[in-house]
């Protein structure tokens, strides 16, 4: 009984180990200073060319991220992103978004980027100002109509 509380207590204490020092290493990855974007430039980056240039980028513990300014004022093509999830906050606007089901046309467009025409059996939301959508990766979406342009959000993506 003796020897079997000695492992059990020494198991503990080594899995113990194992979880303080990857939260530390995770800490010690993360950017320095927080990040604040003011409305001003916000407005001003909605206005953009393609490439959408970015906000901000940092990282924190093992994950990278990176703010938009997007807008969108026709529908898009589907969007399938095998390395990052998309969190989109609407700040003006509305479109049906459709996410999830299988894209069909599907190419890759570019590394880890894959596009198409349309989604067979995903799931319609209609995003309107202040709602907040989030696609993990790998999921098709698509803005697939904009009747309110223009449709601006802020999109945050994390890999």
């Amino acid at each position: 009984m003796r020897l079997a509380k000695a492992i059990l207590t020494g198991f503990i204490f080594i899995v113990s180990a194992i979880v303080l020092t990857g939260y530390g290493l995770a800490q010690e990855k993360t950017s320095g200073q927080p990040i604040q974007v003011d409305h001003q430039k916000l407005e001003a980056n909605y206005k953009h060319a393609l490439p959408i240039p970015d906000l901000f980028t940092g990282k924190s513990g093992n994950a990278d991220y990176r703010g938009r300014a997007s807008r969108h004022d026709d529908p898009t093509q589907v969007e399938v992103h095998t390395m990052d999830t998309d969190i989109f906050y609407v700040t003006s606007g509305a479109a049906t978004f459709i996410a999830g089901g299988t894209g069909v046309n599907m190419k890759e467009s570019s590394p880890n980027e894959i596009r198409g025409t349309s989604i067979n059996g995903g799931t319609t939301y209609h995003l309107t100002k202040g709602d907040v959508m989030m696609v993990p990766r790998g999921i098709p979406h698509w803005f697939q109509a904009i009747p309110s342009a223009p449709f601006l959000y802020v999109e945050v993506k994390v890999r």
